[in-house]
């Protein structure tokens, strides 16, 4: 028996003011110049239109900032806009001038090198307003590709999403369908898993910068922190906003992630866009898990509250042995049990005692 609405429901349900959460895309650029256009070109094409666009200039010396200025201006889309930093501030500086540039719900951020396939909006914001479980941010997958555009590997191998019956996997999440009921025009739909992984999952889980996108409330604390570090963004910014609220990785590739130059060596596209750092890398990824630490200390009262009494210590814990170095840091005792903060006076009573008798 097919069920009938009372008198007078169908008429308020068409006059609720539903509508549809705007994403603002943030285009980072510095010396892009040859790849900016089809950036911008792909935020142009998505099937999903309610955006805002920032490209913001970080200082380009190679002519970008005329061209994009000029190319904009062909373009005439009130959308898009150019802001152009006055000094170099690194990728960090260009992120947070993004952010302040919309009051969009959603941020979504593009490295000008970078491509969008057209379902990479819907697709993101199908997998947010699931009926499940709410996220901090989401990645996708990414096609690996050259300066000309030719496919090198179809994934990113660092991305957390289920590659085998084997995976550690997170929760399977179904994409929410309330984008279609809201607008009918919107036809999008995907086979491709998507997983939620909750804020206590630690380590990498993302593709690179050009596949995420935050949501503002869990992106601007993060962004609004004094971090140090200039380059390294998409890691501190993924790391610090997913533990307000978690992750979903979609599955889909929905974006062309470009390796060039010196990325483009004879084991990058194998190794899914994995590349052998220099032993230099060290220190810069030690600076940048230092960033981290200094964040979550700082907002320990904050992601304690969220996550529980116990979720900060247990982040603090897996943190220090990735990043071995920061274990010294006299601002982890209060976090630790009583058993880990004797283990650790004991340890350093030792390294002072033998450094004693070494100098007798």
């Amino acid at each position: 028996m097919r069920a009938t609405r009372p008198p007078g429901e169908a008429d308020l349900m068409q006059s609720t003011p539903f509508e549809l959460p705007c994403v603002g895309v943030v285009i980072t650029c510095h010396n892009y110049r040859a790849y900016v256009e089809d950036a911008i070109r792909s935020v142009l094409a998505q099937t999903y239109q309610r955006w805002t666009c920032v490209i913001v200039d970080d200082a380009s010396t190679d002519g970008s900032t005329d061209h994009v200025r000029q190319l904009l201006q062909a373009i005439g889309d009130p959308r898009l806009s150019l802001l152009v930093r006055s000094q170099n501030g690194g990728q960090l500086a260009a992120f947070r001038d993004g952010l302040a540039a919309s009051d969009a719900p959603f941020l979504a951020f593009l490295d000008a090198d970078d491509i969008w396939l057209p379902d990479f909006l819907v697709a993101h914001l199908s997998a947010h307003l699931n009926a499940t479980r709410p996220a901090a941010m989401s990645s996708s997958d990414v096609y690996l590709i050259d300066s000309d555009r030719t496919v090198l590997s179809g994934t990113y191998l660092m991305l957390r999403k289920p590659r085998s019956r084997t995976d550690a996997s997170g929760t399977a999440t179904t994409p929410g369908k309330q984008l279609g009921e809201m607008a009918p025009e919107i036809v999008y739909a995907s086979e491709y898993p998507i997983t939620y992984f909750g804020p206590e999952a630690y380590g990498w889980m993302w593709a690179p910068t050009s596949s995420m996108v935050f949501r503002r409330g869990a992106l601007e604390p993060v962004l609004a922190f004094p971090f140090k570090s200039r380059m390294g963004t998409d890691y501190i910014a993924a790391t610090c906003a997913h533990l307000a609220a978690g992750s979903l990785i979609l599955s889909e590739c929905l974006g062309l992630y470009r390796l060039h130059g010196a990325s483009v060596s004879a084991g990058t596209a194998y190794a899914g866009g994995h590349v052998q750092q220099s032993p230099g890398y060290r220190t810069h990824e030690i600076a940048m898990g230092k960033d981290v630490l200094d964040y979550v200390l700082a907002d320990a009262t904050r992601l304690g509250a969220i996550n529980g009494r116990h979720f900060v210590p247990g982040f603090l814990s897996q943190h220090v042995k990735r990043f071995g170095d920061l274990g010294n840091d006299p601002r982890l005792l209060p976090f630790l049990d009583r058993r880990s903060r004797w283990r650790r006076l004991r340890k350093r009573l030792t390294r002072g005692l033998r450094g004693l008798f070494t100098k007798v």
